[in-house]
């Protein structure tokens, strides 16, 4: 059967940045990954592991949530969207659909924000807090074809 839903954990950092990585280099044109989870969770520090992947230079990433989007280059181009300071009111929806369905990868936190503006196809991240301290759970779903691919990809690097 083809994973529709993914779970696993991190223990530090460092851990979910090299997932990040990981995730990033399966990532291709037009992908959005959508991250959900509490303040401190660690949305950025996997967007830093993501951007990694995609070949942005190490250290370029930071929130934008003052900003609301950052963009980066690598071999795609970036969008990393913030909306944690748009829970009542979105930005411009124009403005958000041309990050959205750019020919680069577009990384929203705060994702679930986006409520009927979400894209059918996008793969959602749920990031919880663990036992200890740096643990991280984390949920992947697929919601289309193109997310679904990358979580198969993803399910056959646990099993090699």
């Amino acid at each position: 059967m083809v994973p529709r839903s993914m779970r696993f954990s991190t223990g530090s950092e460092d851990e979910t940045e090299r997932f990040g990585e990981r995730l990033g280099g399966l990532l291709g044109e037009g992908a959005i990954v959508g991250l959900v989870g509490p303040l401190g969770a660690g949305k950025t520090t996997l967007v830093r592991g993501i951007a990694r992947g995609l070949g942005v230079d190490e250290g370029v990433v930071a929130s934008p949530t003052f900003l609301t989007a950052a963009q980066y280059q690598g071999k795609l181009e970036v969008a990393h969207i913030d909306l944690y300071r748009h829970a009542d009111r979105l930005p411009d929806p124009d403005w958000l659909a041309e990050l959205l369905d750019g020919e680069g990868v577009a990384l929203v936190e705060w994702f679930e924000r986006l409520g009927d503006g979400a894209r059918d196809d996008a793969l959602r991240i749920e990031i919880e807090f663990g036992r200890f301290a740096s643990e991280r759970r984390f949920t992947l779903r697929a919601l289309g074809p193109r997310s679904n691919a990358v979580l198969r990809a993803l399910e056959g690097e646990r099993a090699a």
